[in-house]
């Protein structure tokens, strides 16, 4: 997805979302800094959440607006309408590597680097770094003239340059397990290391259908409008023969017109590598200058390579620890699912609570990593009823104790599901802490106030906000004015008051307070709106 927004002066100005978070407002700092006095400081932010793009003012001085209706919060999708002060910005489909353009060309290939080589390179740059400061330190150093000499430690220094950027970047990686993080730190390596480079791209192979599609382009100069052409025969010879290649100035080519190489492909120094993983290429780093010939070298390309080998095991990594992450979701989300079908009256409430406690979550500010946790917990929240015989979970009557004290065990039981996931420890603490009281009356634990964990307590409002809003055996459902009264006159008791008050701001800004509307004829005499705990 992209931004599009069309400046006072009639020109364009892209953005492509391609990071986890955006910033938007007339501060310097912004990612996305728009001249406009009618935009605050800090305006709004861009998010990348469950797998979608969502829109969130910053408490601005003049509000935000999509598609003419004001917004705190909003999922984007394309052809949405964004105002910030007097600025309109569209939502686009794709990104910018939608306009990647494909050239059927025959240039000259400078220089080669087989991937496999890179390994045994590296040895002997070392090699040769470490035998020339032995011969100087033993005094048997050949002495050459001045300027011979000069050049020689230039190239030394260049080469353990070289040697230390390898090692940082390497350094980095091995804590990179998301593929969002890996392209930032692409960005950041790339234009700091090779300061000619004014874009870059890169493929990425689908498991699929096995070919290579862009997935992320990035372009020195935000202003950057222009397509991002690439040779195909020299795409396609870096991936069939596993090299690095080099193009030193793609229009001294003689076998490009003048009006083909300079004006239509603007390419004058390219560098390609291949990302090989287990001996497969997964994808190809492709980057360019459009402005000078010559600006890469054979150690540039020699230092390319050995980056994209980096890369390439960095997105193997992103790529197999997502698949595991995915498999273990999908599974306990089937779970989930099929206690669900246990009982049509809870169908879709994962689903909702998970989306109310988000909308707490950011009402709180609370950061990024902090509400994933709560999205993961709620999306499991309720896995121990897979327990629970059906008839508790589906009783219209008030439980006996015995019955109460069975329903209470789902919470210890979802923690005795989940603890052999590893990566779920994490949210362990949640779900067991998400039917304590704020006033010490819950379970298991009866813990009190700020002893349970905020993600727990954000979970209990929404647990129970759904709970009233949704149709269940024993209760009649509350439109959601009602129940937001409801869970006020139980703030300090059974619900946090500050996670309650997130609340009622969250609902007010995303929902009309006549959704889920009362039954016609009303709740029955003597009947709770409150739901019962095994709710």
């Amino acid at each position: 997805m992209r931004l599009l927004y069309q400046t006072s002066k009639g020109k364009q100005r892209w953005w492509s979302l391609t990071r986890r978070k955006f910033t938007i407002g007339r501060d310097t700092t912004c990612d996305i800094v728009l001249n406009d006095p009618k935009v605050s400081r800090i305006h709004a932010e861009i998010l990348f959440e469950n797998e979608g793009w969502v829109f969130a003012d910053k408490n601005s001085t003049n509000g935000s607006f999509i598609n003419g209706e004001r917004i705190t919060r909003k999922c984007l999708t394309p052809g949405d309408a964004i105002i910030v002060g007097n600025s309109r910005l569209s939502v686009l489909e794709g990104s910018d590597t939608s306009r990647v353009e494909w050239k059927d060309d025959r240039p000259i290939i400078t220089a080669q680097v087989p991937v496999e080589d890179m390994g045994t390179k590296l040895s002997e740059m070392t090699a040769k770094i470490t035998g020339k400061r032995s011969a100087r330190l033993s005094g048997k150093a050949i002495h050459k003239p001045q300027t011979e000499e000069s050049k020689e430690a230039s190239k030394i220094h260049k080469l353990i340059n070289h040697l230390s950027t390898i090692y940082n970047l390497s350094r980095d990686l091995t804590s990179i397990l998301v593929t969002y993080d890996l392209f930032t730190m692409m960005e950041k390596h790339i234009y700091e290391i090779f300061n000619d480079v004014e874009r870059f791209c890169l493929f990425s192979r689908s498991e699929d259908d096995k070919l290579f599609n862009a997935k992320f382009l990035s372009a020195r100069n935000p202003d950057e409008q222009s397509g991002f052409e690439v040779s195909r025969s020299i795409f396609q010879f870096t991936v069939k023969k596993k090299v690095s290649v080099l193009l030193a100035d793609a229009a001294a080519d003689n076998r490009f017109d003048k009006a083909d190489s300079v004006v239509n492909l603007k390419l004058r120094s390219i560098m390609c590598a291949p990302l090989v993983s287990k001996g497969d290429v997964i994808g190809v780093l492709y980057c360019d200058n459009r402005s000078h010939p010559a600006c890469f070298n054979n150690q540039d390309l020699e230092l390319f390579t050995a980056m994209a080998n980096q890369i390439a095991v960095a997105l193997d990594n992103a790529r197999l620890y997502e698949d595991v992450q995915r498999s273990y979701h999908e599974a306990i989300l089937a779970l989930i699912n099929a206690i669900e079908a246990k009982d049509p009256d809870t169908m879709g409430h994962t689903q909702r609570t998970s989306q109310y406690a988000l909308g707490i979550a950011h009402e709180l500010n609370l950061d990024e990593q902090q509400c994933q946790r709560i999205v993961t917990a709620a999306e499991v929240h309720d896995i121990g009823k897979i327990g629970v015989k059906e008839r508790l979970i589906s009783k219209p009557s008030q439980l006996s104790d015995t019955e109460y004290h069975t329903v209470q065990e789902h919470v210890l039981m979802g923690e005795k599901i989940l603890k052999p996931i590893t990566y779920l420890h994490y949210i362990l603490p949640i779900i067991r802490g998400h039917h304590e009281h704020f006033d010490g009356t819950g379970y298991p634990d009866g813990l009190k106030g700020e002893d349970i964990p905020l993600e727990s307590r954000i979970l209990t409002v929404a647990d129970a906000f759904d709970a009233m809003t949704s149709k269940r055996p024993y209760n009649i459902p509350l439109n959601f004015s009602e129940a937001l009264n409801e869970c006020k006159q139980n703030s300090g008791t059974h619900f946090d008051p500050k996670v309650m008050d997130a609340l009622e701001r969250f609902i007010a800004s995303n929902y009309e307070l006549t959704d889920f509307p009362t039954l016609k004829n009303g709740k029955n005499k003597g009947e709770s709106t409150k739901p019962q705990e095994h709710s």
